[in-house]
């Protein structure tokens, strides 16, 4: 018996490195903060308006929001994003926050051209005197979860879709919010 668990050990060792290399894709980090020089109250109206993104978002051509049942069979709120660029997302509201000046939601992948996944973010908006402090945090991987991705979909391609979409919106926030309008 002894034998035999010992061969049966030694055959099963090549597949040791197959396990380790089995996980796919980690989750990502990310957050980026933009100081707005722009009472809370008027920041935090553009962001919770999960139906006009483009109003504040330069990315953004248009957004289209509905209602319909979630996976639960319960109502939920969903956005199409048609981005200037020819993408599209597609985002699910999980909550919006009006006292504590949270937005969350949650990135559909299949039903979304850019290249990452599993992607849930939150945007806080917070007072800081007369100014506004807006964070934008969350985790997200890469759109091929396999352990060889495609370079149009690893974790580079996914880093820089997010980091292109947030900077120009907070940017774009900023100004809009800052304008007076």
């Amino acid at each position: 018996m002894k034998k035999l668990l010992s061969v049966l050990a030694v055959s099963l060792l090549p597949l040791l490195p197959l396990t380790a290399a089995a996980h796919g894709a980690a989750a990502l980090r990310f957050e980026k903060t933009v100081t707005i020089k722009a009472p809370a109250a008027k920041v935090w109206a553009l962001v919770k308006d999960f139906a006009n993104q483009q109003a504040w978002h330069e990315g953004v051509e248009s957004t289209k929001v509905e209602t319909k049942k979630d996976e639960n069979g319960d109502d939920a709120t969903y956005r199409t994003v048609k981005l200037k660029n020819g993408g599209t997302m597609f985002e699910k509201l999980r909550s919006a926050d009006d006292a504590g000046m949270k937005l969350k939601y949650e990135y559909i992948y299949d039903k979304s051209t850019l290249q990452f996944s599993n992607f849930y973010p939150t945007i806080s908006v917070t007072a800081n005197g007369a100014d506004t402090v807006v964070s934008v945090k969350g985790s997200y991987t890469r759109a091929d979860s396999s352990n060889i991705p495609k370079p149009e979909q690893n974790d580079d391609a996914a880093t820089k879709a997010i980091n292109e979409f947030f900077d120009a919106g907070l940017n774009s926030l900023k100004k809009v919010a800052e304008s007076g309008k």
